[in-house]
């Protein structure tokens, strides 16, 4: 290795840590932690103060609701529409007619796509984490979801969109978890990753708040070309370098430089001990590309906010967001049910359901985390209510919003399961020929939030979600 590219090395861990989110400006830690290495998972210490851990789960890409919970039996005039006029090749069988893969029926009412429903007696087993998905969450108690939810700021506009619903309105500053985090007082060093690359909207402080963004295990740390080829033997030798360098000069005096690089470095080192050690997870999280359409990023991301919530920190995780991709833009050949021809929908739904519960069965085995955290599965927007020409559906409006927890399986519930909100029907078009909204997704957060930490509802309306003028929620959470 030339000394330029060792040096470029080393800038970019001291950049990563003031700019990308990887040990950003201000988190403090204990400086023990850097010496001691998390060898032990479970059981281990909830977040602090009598509160939940909150993961955000952004579907971006505007998943197609109408498809995932199908209103097969919500009226007559509902059932005519959706699969003789709406969508005459693109809904999913009722679980009542005579296809082979159909929806699975939820309250007589609602389905599910089957393959939110793989390893059911339904729908049989393919895969390891086959085990029930979005189904099972429901049957035990461990799923909510609410119907024709959405942002009164949604456009058109993907971009627009998605930064309105993670800003917590169109004209915010910063993002609403940060601001969440605030409103509960939280130190500034409360530990909030993002296990992707970069940092979410909805993770941006205006108050020096920081957030970590994690890729995965091997890619946490300085980036530079040489770690798509250097043995690890060597990358590891040639991190430690950079690092004592770094060290030597961070400790040459007092001024913020020097202290945001000596922070960077506890962060460092406090994380990488965690996901440089082994790691079993207590469920089946699926990442084969043969049935997912993201090369298992959103499996793997999952499994690292678990690893790092139940690893044994002094300043344990607060808060988690994952966006997650793979194609739910469905402009075009959508899909239906069909693993044999056209299986894009199908591999989306399994990609998100499948994980879902994975992530839900891997907290849970830990007794410690039972009721101590909770999901919020949210898109920027659903599809419209009718196919186009290319068999896709484009931009539409109200979609479903999921909260996932823990419900009366083990007695510490924290989530009530169900269907909640408003159904509108389908004989209205709503924003862009979409569903009708009758939900703001800000108050089925709210209702979470509100239940789950002890906020107060003028809190949520001044400083998290200002002007939502909240004042009650569906009685989602379990009050605690």
């Amino acid at each position: 290795m030339h000394r330029r590219d060792f040096l470029k090395g080393c800038a970019s861990f001291a950049a990563l840590a003031a700019v990308r989110g990887f040990g950003i400006t201000n988190l403090l830690f204990d400086s023990q932690l850097s010496k001691a290495r998390a060898d032990s998972f479970a059981p281990q210490q909830p977040p602090p103060n009598n509160r939940d851990l909150i993961v955000l789960v952004f579907v971006r890409g505007g998943i197609d609701g109408l498809n995932v919970l199908v209103p097969f039996n919500t009226s007559p005039t509902d059932h005519h529409r959706y699969y003789n006029i709406l969508r005459p090749t693109l809904h999913i069988p009722a679980p009542n007619s005579s296809e082979p893969r159909k929806a699975v029926d939820l309250d007589g009412r609602f389905a599910l796509h089957p393959d939110a429903a793989r390893g059911t007696p339904y729908v049989p087993s393919a895969h390891a984490s086959d085990t029930g998905g979005l189904y099972e969450l429901y049957r035990r108690g461990d799923l909510a979801i609410v119907v024709a939810a959405g942002s009164p700021d949604v456009t058109g506009s993907h971009f627009d969109s998605e930064l309105y619903m993670d800003l917590g309105g169109k004209h915010n500053q910063g993002g609403w978890l940060a601001r969440y985090l605030d409103a509960i007082g939280e130190p500034l060093d409360a530990l909030a990753i993002a296990p992707q690359w970069g940092i979410p909207p909805s993770l941006l402080s205006t108050s020096g708040r920081a957030a970590l963004s994690i890729p995965n295990a091997r890619e946490f740390g300085p980036q530079w070309y040489t770690n798509t080829w250097t043995h690890d033997n060597n990358r590891r030798a040639i991190l430690q370098r950079q690092r004592a360098l770094l060290a030597a000069m961070y400790q040459r005096g007092n001024a913020y430089v020097e202290s945001v690089g000596r922070t960077a470095l506890a962060t460092y080192d406090m994380l990488a001990n965690v996901l440089n050690t082994n790691y079993t997870p207590q469920a089946h999280y699926l990442t084969d590309p043969t049935y997912v359409a993201d090369g298992g990023v959103f499996g793997n991301a999952l499994q690292t906010v678990a690893r790092i919530a139940k690893a044994n920190l002094a300043n344990p995780l607060r808060v988690a967001t994952i966006d997650v991709g793979g194609g739910y833009d469905t402009h075009d050949n959508q899909g239906t049910v069909d693993w044999n021809g056209n299986s894009r929908f199908p591999r989306l739904i399994t990609n998100l359901a499948n994980n879902l519960k994975a992530f839900c069965d891997d907290m849970e085995a830990d007794p410690q985390w039972r009721g101590r955290f909770v999901v919020i599965v949210l898109s920027e927007f659903g599809r419209v209510l009718y196919q186009n020409d290319s068999a896709g559906t484009d931009h539409g409006a109200g979609n479903i919003m999921l909260v996932v927890g823990s419900g009366a399986r083990y007695g510490a519930r924290n989530i009530n399961a169900g269907i909640y909100g408003e159904w509108p029907g389908l004989s209205h078009f709503g924003f862009n020929d979409g569903l009708v909204m009758t939900t703001d997704y800000r108050r089925v957060i709210a209702d979470v939030l509100i239940a789950r930490t002890g906020l107060s509802r003028d809190l949520i309306n001044q400083l998290i979600f200002p002007g939502l003028n909240y004042v009650s929620g569906f009685g989602i959470a379990v009050p605690r």
